[in-house]
């Protein structure tokens, strides 16, 4: 017999439809709240979206919130309660590549993706359901003991299967959704992924080969995908600066292709005021830089941060200092009484050789480096002409030549003939000699970090002297450009005081010319005095044998920062 009115199948039926709309309001996408510094991040219509922060600035959340509401087709919702504008395709099923720095990183996303804790719910004394705690409010505040750990951002009930490379490890290489869409993720040390159109791909912290950006970028022009990338500053990482570049670049435009936002360690409201406070005042000044406000620190990457072309190239903009103004005097052409120098880092495709020469001491203590030649693929015999066209009428004290460089054997040329000879081979043919060593070359200190300690002691100040270690504007641009590219050695949570073997060719030959002390030598002195200066610095050679190379350690469970010789 039909009966009117609803079964109690029907009465279980949409008891619970209605439990289950009620849980899904409980997961975690629906309960996220973005902080307000994180906001720029959700509503900009840039392409390429970069958040960079400091230690817990709440990066990561932010690209992993973004993910989740992309491929579950959710908009989050804003601190005040509103949905955000939804800007990923709907309807079809997506395409997503994420990007960690190897397989141990890879097992650190999928927490962040399918694991519950991201971030921390109270249950609201009002409603008694649950919403995202706020720790910035007094009430929240005193309630800490109530807070539970958020489900995950996408809920098992939305995945179909993983595909893993480690599964002990939690490196999954694919997650497939039932809505159709998959989540690929790569380890950044492997080939440039390549395939079909990606919608998403996401960028996590440091990779391996910031070339392969080009190619991930080219993956996304088919369907107008979009690239986030959430990262520490990285200073060595070429690519991710270039985007920051890009994004600043571009910031006041309308509707940029790059947008960046920085999130800092103390603009974070879900970390106690206290432990901010321990922390800060246990960074160093550049610490705080990189580990609070997500800076850039070259500071900690250069092997001399102290350079300035503002204070160390003639004219500088100090007040004029007893050289600036002899130099100036002479419209910065350097007498050629004064002792002069030649230092030379050999090589066919890279080399570099400086001209420098040292006042009288009524003048003061002083080293300027007056001329340059840093053309790549000249012969010993070209970079005598040029030396010679470079310094009519000047006599020479002595000439420095890289140790290892110089005992390459060439080839072609004489039997057992090294780069050394070959070079005092094409000076003794153009008439260029030292008092030191006649055509031929003095080795010049092989212990890289002795010597860039004594150059760093060189391009300090010294009040109403200015530095001791100057160079002719005008004529030096080479060796000033790589003052900004010559290294600290970085790994992804260690920078050592070892230096980068690229970009450092002048460098080293300024090394060498430093090291060797050089100083003024009257004309009539004579052999005596000269031969004085050689003996002390082939004593000063001797003694250095190379130090314990110190660290700086970065990242989260590094050691102690230690910084020596920054």
């Amino acid at each position: 017999m039909a009966t009117d009115g609803p079964t109690l199948r029907t009465d279980q039926e949409f008891a619970k439809a209605v439990a289950e709309v009620e849980r899904r309001k409980q997961e975690a996408l629906n309960l996220y709240r973005p902080m307000l510094t994180q906001m720029p991040f959700h509503l900009t219509t840039a392409s390429e979206k970069v958040v960079r922060g400091g230690n817990r600035s709440g990066k990561t959340m932010s690209c992993a919130a973004e993910v989740a509401s992309a491929v579950l087709g959710i908009p989050l919702i804003g601190p005040d309660g509103n949905p955000i504008p939804f800007r990923y395709p709907k309807g079809r099923p997506l395409l997503v590549w994420i990007i960690g720095f190897d397989e141990k990183h890879i097992g650190r996303i999928y927490n962040k993706l399918f694991s519950p804790g991201m971030f921390r719910l109270i249950k609201d004394e009002e409603t008694g359901k649950l919403r995202s705690w706020r720790p910035w409010e007094e009430a929240d505040a005193a309630r800490e003991d109530e807070i539970e750990q958020a489900p995950a951002l996408i809920p098992k009930r939305m995945i179909k299967e993983f595909a893993w490379e480690n599964k002990a490890a939690r490196a999954f290489s694919v997650c497939r959704l039932h809505n159709g869409t998959e989540i690929h993720a790569f380890s950044s040390g492997g080939e440039a992924a390549t395939g079909d159109a990606v919608d998403i791909i996401w960028i996590d912290e440091d990779i391996k080969y910031p070339s392969h950006v080009g190619e991930w970028q080219a993956r996304l022009s088919d369907n107008r995908g979009k690239l986030l990338w959430s990262s520490w500053p990285r200073n060595a990482n070429s690519a991710l600066k270039a985007m920051s570049a890009r994004a600043e670049a571009q910031e006041d435009s309308e509707h940029p292709d790059v947008f960046e936002i920085l999130l800092t360690f103390s603009g974070n409201p879900y970390i106690p005021m206290d432990e901010k406070r321990k922390r800060l005042a246990g960074w160093s000044d550049v610490e705080r830089r990189a580990r609070d406000r997500g800076e850039y620190v070259d500071d900690l990457i250069l092997v001399y941060p102290g350079f300035n072309s503002d204070v160390h190239c003639l004219p500088s903009k100090l007040p004029p200092d007893p050289l600036e103004a002899c130099l100036k005097k002479r419209n910065w052409q350097v007498p050629i009484d004064w002792t002069n120098y030649l230092t030379l880092d050999p090589g066919h495709a890279h080399l570099a050789v400086l001209l420098a020469s040292v006042p009288p001491p009524e003048i003061g203590d002083y080293i300027v480096v007056w001329a340059e030649i840093c053309t790549p693929h000249l012969s010993a015999e070209q970079i005598a002409l040029e030396v010679k066209r470079l310094s009519p009428g000047r006599t020479w004290e002595a000439f420095y030549m890289d140790r290892h460089g110089g005992r390459r054997t060439v080839e072609g040329l004489g039997v057992g003939e090294d780069i050394r000879q070959q070079y005092a081979r094409a000076f003794e043919k153009h008439q260029l000699e030292s008092d030191a060593t006649g055509s031929s070359f003095i080795f010049g200190l092989d212990d890289i970090p002795a010597r860039n300690m004594l150059v760093r002691e060189c391009l300090t100040l010294r009040s109403g002297k200015g530095p001791k270690l100057r160079f002719l504007d005008s004529m030096t641009p080479y060796t000033q450009q790589e003052f900004g590219l010559y290294k600290k050695q970085v790994t992804r949570e260690e920078i050592k005081d070892k230096v980068v073997a690229k970009d450092d060719h002048a460098m080293d030959a300024l090394g060498y010319l430093v090291a060797a002390n050089p100083v003024y030598v009257p004309a009539l002195a004579g052999r005596a005095a000269k031969s004085a200066n050689l003996l002390a610095f082939e004593a000063f050679t001797k003694k250095h044998s190379p130090k314990q190379t110190d660290s700086v350690y970065m990242g989260p469970g590094a050691a102690p920062s230690v910084a020596t010789n920054v």
